[in-house]
């Protein structure tokens, strides 16, 4: 590649960083959906209708961590008025209709499977209670990716941002090779269950759309008043912040491709 070839691609470049967020998000949606296919197969060969709950069974220290988000955020609101009635950290039964308490709950999704629930009570109108019961619905999204973290760092040495833009060294020098036994499993159990599911999202709908709301009336603000002007300087900072996360989903989606070429192994070998 010439020089003005070269020129021509980085004038794009920031661009392709930003909109890898959105490709490399819907691979990544695509690979995990592919991979639980594989293993409901796998598991239908093996033990027929009992065997399409191994994939719950294998995400279960993803959904514990899901309620444990559940549980720790609601105790943060307890000068509220909040209080935790019960806590079902795993335990996989039909889904249940919502009574008088409030609730928290992690499904299996087509399935109607219930497999975790944090159950609440907090005082009815008030404006901490919307507040609280937005922030308890999104914080397995928030604990999931500090867990995401924090199991990077046990089984490479190194955060997960530490060699982006430099030579990239898969394992810190002296670290111990075991970690990467278990910790790749928990990482892929852990986002698997991050996403809050759709009762979480319905209990947090208030605080989340008063938020994006807020985020768009400050930022047509800031943009209309030129205190914020959309030059070259704000696009590289925005690609800057979109190559991390390209390089998380990147990092993920590496697993995900390693771990459905085991499954599909697995597969082809009961096909026969």
């Amino acid at each position: 590649m010439d020089s003005k070839q070269m020129a021509q691609l980085n004038l794009y470049l920031p661009w392709i960083k930003i909109l890898g967020v959105f490709v490399l998000f819907f691979l990544l949606r695509f690979t995990r959906k592919g991979l639980r296919r594989r293993v409901d197969e796998i598991g239908y060969r093996l033990m027929r209708d009992r065997g399409l709950l191994i994939w719950f069974w294998i995400n279960a220290p993803g959904v514990m961590l899901h309620e444990l988000s559940h549980a720790f955020v609601v105790g943060l609101f307890y000068p509220f008025g909040f209080r935790i009635t019960s806590i079902s950290l795993f335990r996989i039964q039909p889904k249940v209709v919502p009574g008088n308490a409030r609730r928290v709950a992690q499904k299996a999704g087509r399935q109607s499977l219930q497999l975790g629930e944090v159950q609440y009570t907090r005082p009815h109108g008030r404006f901490m209670s919307y507040v609280g019961d937005g922030f308890s619905g999104i914080a397995p999204l928030f604990g999931g990716i500090l867990m995401f973290l924090f199991l990077y760092w046990v089984a490479t040495g190194y955060t997960l941002w530490e060699n982006v833009g430099t030579h990239v060294q898969f394992l810190r020098p002296g670290w111990p090779w075991w970690t990467l036994i278990f910790a790749p499993y928990l990482i892929l159990t852990v986002t698997s269950e991050l996403w809050p599911s759709r009762q979480d999202w319905r209990g947090a709908r208030w605080l989340v759309g008063v938020l994006l709301l807020l985020a768009i009336a400050t930022l047509a603000l800031l943009l209309a008043s030129k205190v914020l002007i959309f030059d070259d300087a704000l696009l590289l900072t925005l690609s800057s912040s979109a190559l991390y996360i390209d390089f998380a989903f990147i990092v993920l989606l590496a697993l995900d491709l390693i771990f459905l070429l085991v499954a599909e192994v697995i597969v082809q070998s009961l096909r026969r």
